[in-house]
């Protein structure tokens, strides 16, 4: 179980999810919560709820990017969205580890995932603790991406692999 101060942040987080997920997404009030919520929003980033995070400030959305609806961000460790970056309906990106032992399952460590700049990811796509995708990348809808993805290729499947350059 988290200490009483990840707690309250985790609570922060939710009752910002919540009231992002319910204001209208052209009104002052819905920018107002988006940036309060989360750690960057870059200059015409366009994120379209239902958006969950855990903790918010450690998701960092760079400019022009697009985060369709229903995305799952899991930002115990850093998340970076670089410049330009699509997102799809329904992506997960899990930023946090967790123990498999049995006796230490509640254990869990942040571990960064970077997304550079330029980058499309198709809709209910997962991406993993650690992972870095290169600029200019595609990942194909539905793939699992468990390691890091070069620059300027597209990768698909479960798990991701290289089908070709870009």
């Amino acid at each position: 179980m988290p200490d009483e101060t990840l707690r309250d942040e985790l609570n922060r987080a939710y009752r910002l999810c919540q009231k992002l997920n319910q204001v209208e997404r052209d009104s002052g009030e819905y920018e107002a919560t988006l940036s309060e919520l989360l750690g960057t929003v870059g200059e015409n980033a366009i994120v379209r709820a239902p958006l969950f995070v855990d903790y918010g400030y450690n998701t960092h959305i760079g400019n022009n990017c697009f985060i369709n609806y229903n995305c799952v961000i899991l930002d115990e460790g850093k998340v970076e969205i670089g410049g330009r970056t699509w997102i799809g309906p329904g992506v997960h990106i899990y930023a946090v580890e967790h123990k498999i032992s049995p006796n230490e399952r509640d254990v869990i460590k942040g571990v960064p995932v970077i997304i550079e700049e330029d980058v499309w990811i198709g809709g209910h796509v997962t991406i993993l603790p650690g992972v870095r995708v290169g600029r200019g990348s595609l990942i194909g809808a539905g793939s699992v991406v468990a390691k890091d993805v070069e620059k300027m290729v597209v990768v698909a499947g479960n798990p991701a692999r290289k089908i070709r350059e870009l």
